[in-house]
């Protein structure tokens, strides 16, 4: 292999859903080892996709998320089919959404990272209203309708007051702005979960070149067309694939074994 892809699910995601299996066989056979995983409060219990631990879904915080994803890259790290292969700044991470969170914020902590790629990533930890936020508070959960399950779901006021307590940490714009950190942001020109501009803010303070680049995906959305389950592909999927390999290829593989 030529280096180890990490694939960051977002919220209400799990490693099997929909584009996951079918990104990380892509990079597979591209060249890369391709490891995808289940944050362990994503709500996924026993069994694979289905949200039967909400009770867990509901403690989630992102400095759970951060150490679960910590804990993944420790593993590959011990690993012995994939710990040469990681080599120096041999690993890379692909966000998707809120996945975005974590992930950025282990990139630029981590030195053995190498790229970073978001897919429609967000670029805040807390992105609800003002009165979405007081009710919050007052409640001590955020209460939602799954559409895709018709679940009744909730956050806690757990990862509210975590991102609170450590909104500099989480501050995903500034701690891009001083990361050389080669990143690739892939947007959905119509995505209808994660505004456009949100792409534009986590490269704000970055002067977009050849280790910062910020790309628009046209006549798509938040799931570049994919539903679960995974039915087909499609030409957006298939052209985020290629624009993510083309990005290892210019920034990973160079630095693997090194």
């Amino acid at each position: 292999a030529r280096g180890v892809v990490v694939f960051v699910h977002g919220f209400k995601g799990f490693k099997d859903w929909g584009f996951f299996p079918t990104s990380a066989r892509w990079m597979a056979q591209r060249g890369w080892a391709a490891v995808s995983f289940d944050f362990s409060m994503n709500g996924v219990g026993t069994r694979p996709g289905i949200f039967d631990r909400l009770d867990l879904f509901e403690k989630n915080t992102y400095a759970h998320e951060i150490e679960d994803l910590q804990e993944v890259l420790r593993w590959i790290r011990r690993e012995p089919l994939l710990a040469a292969e990681s080599g120096k700044q041999g690993l890379a991470l692909v966000a998707h959404s809120r996945g975005n969170v974590p992930a950025v914020v282990t990139a630029v902590e981590d030195d053995s990272i190498g790229a970073l790629i978001s897919w429609n990533g967000v670029a805040r930890p807390l992105r609800a209203s003002s009165r979405q936020l007081e009710e919050w508070e007052r409640k001590g959960r955020m209460e939602f309708v799954n559409a895709r399950t018709g679940q009744s779901m909730a956050t806690g006021i757990g990862l509210l007051q975590d991102a609170r307590d450590h909104a500099s940490r989480y501050d995903l714009a500034a701690r891009l702005a001083k990361s050389s950190l080669p990143h690739l942001i892939l947007q959905a020109a119509k995505d209808l979960a994660v505004d456009p501009t949100e792409a534009e803010l986590l490269c704000a303070n970055r002067r977009e070149d050849h280790r910062c680049r910020r790309i628009q995906i046209e006549n798509t959305g938040h799931t570049w067309g994919i539903v679960h389950p995974f039915e087909r592909t499609t030409k957006a999927l298939e052209r985020v694939l290629e624009l993510t390999g083309d990005w290892f290829d210019e920034h990973l593989a160079s630095g693997v074994g090194s």
